[in-house]
């Protein structure tokens, strides 16, 4: 999946375009996450980033490449995000947990390096999913944060989530229907 329509287009009105044209951070684009991005996910993913998704620290391009893989994950698409000339600046992924005519569920996770947060890069890949995944027929979304990344939950209120239940002292989950 490639999206290219440009946010400051998108956003335009928004606020987003302020924020866009300071950072210089646009245009960005989504694709399928490749082998070839494991250089640069062992040199961004931080250990705090790993921590927040609740797996074991990056330290090699070759662990780098069984998180491309999926190995041992769940999820079932991967997704880059990437920007014309910097690269890759953080992923996606989804989980579809149940499909049938009642109900179709996915579940989604999300990463982004350090020095692109708080600028809206992160609002524009998830609504670029959100949008991606309600034309695939997906009614309802999850996603599972640790209670202490306040930046996240933030955003997953402010994208329309809503908090569904307390998995542990630790881990909170926030589901979207996407209508």
């Amino acid at each position: 999946m490639v999206i290219t329509p440009s946010p400051l287009l998108q956003f335009a009105g928004a606020g987003v375009t302020d924020i866009a044209m300071r950072c210089n951070l646009w245009p960005l684009s989504i694709s399928k996450l490749k082998a070839q991005d494991a250089k640069s996910i062992h040199q961004r993913m931080s250990l705090q980033t790993c921590q927040n998704l609740g797996i074991a620290q990056i330290k090699s391009v070759a662990q780098a490449k069984y998180f491309i893989a999926g190995s041992g994950a769940t999820q079932q698409q991967r997704f880059a995000i990437r920007h014309n000339n910097l690269g890759l600046l953080g992923g996606m992924a989804y989980n579809r947990l149940s499909k049938s005519s009642v109900s179709d569920i996915a579940e989604i996770s999300y990463w982004l390096a350090e020095p692109y947060r708080g600028r809206g890069v992160m609002k524009w890949a998830l609504q670029s999913m959100l949008i991606r995944l309600k034309a695939l027929g997906v009614s309802q979304v999850l996603a599972h944060v640790y209670a202490h990344n306040q930046a996240s939950r933030g955003l997953l209120k402010r994208l329309g989530f809503t908090l569904c239940a307390g998995l542990s002292s630790d881990i909170v989950c926030y589901q979207a229907k996407l209508t």
